[in-house]
């Protein structure tokens, strides 16, 4: 592993950013659920709300999401990555102070024969539109430039099992997507 985390500032534009969230207005929001069965609600460490990107829906997100990682994968992380079974997109109201505390993407025991390796978080928001909401990575050796990483369409790669967390959104919705890649299990 060559670094702790990489990033694509600004890769998709904001049209097509816009685009995905003109497409997803029709979608259901739920609230936000932790742990490996995702049915638990706990909003003392998850407030957002997701709805969920298929790839019938999406092909061309897919397809690009899919490039970027075989990139990042291959300069960066070198994991062993052969699933993406579906996106999440994150909904951070502000009028709800809404937050995702710290936290990993990685379920370590669990029943199935692969695990969470790369997480991928796509900044959907311009980020003139929210107050706070700003990601954070806890424990790393380097951290990325925040400015950087809130921006619109700005692509954020990290190993799943390093902790992270979205603070509060104050003011304004930011919306976000998070990719899980899977492979076999860690050994």
């Amino acid at each position: 592993m060559k670094g702790e985390w990489c990033y694509y500032k600004s890769h998709f534009s904001p049209d097509y950013c816009n685009s995905i969230l003109e497409k997803s207005k029709n979608l259901t929001f739920q609230k936000g659920t932790i742990g490996i069965n995702g049915s638990e609600v706990n909003t003392n460490i998850r407030t957002s709300e997701v709805a969920w990107i298929y790839p019938k829906d999406f092909p061309q997100l897919y397809e690009e999401l899919w490039k970027l990682e075989r990139e990042a994968n291959k300069e960066w992380f070198g994991f062993h990555v052969d699933n993406l079974t579906h996106i999440q997109l994150a909904k951070y109201d502000g009028n709800i102070n809404a937050e995702y505390k710290r936290h990993q993407d990685v379920f370590w025991i669990n029943n199935k024969t692969t695990h969470r390796k790369l997480t991928a978080i796509v900044q959907l928001s311009n980020p003139d539109t929210y107050i706070g909401g700003e990601f954070n990575f806890f424990d790393c050796n380097e951290y990325p430039n925040p400015e950087h990483i809130k921006q619109q369409g700005t692509v954020l790669f990290f190993p799943s099992f390093i902790y992270h967390q979205t603070k509060p959104v104050t003011s304004g919705i930011r919306y976000s997507l998070a990719a899980w890649f899977e492979g076999p299990k860690w050994r």
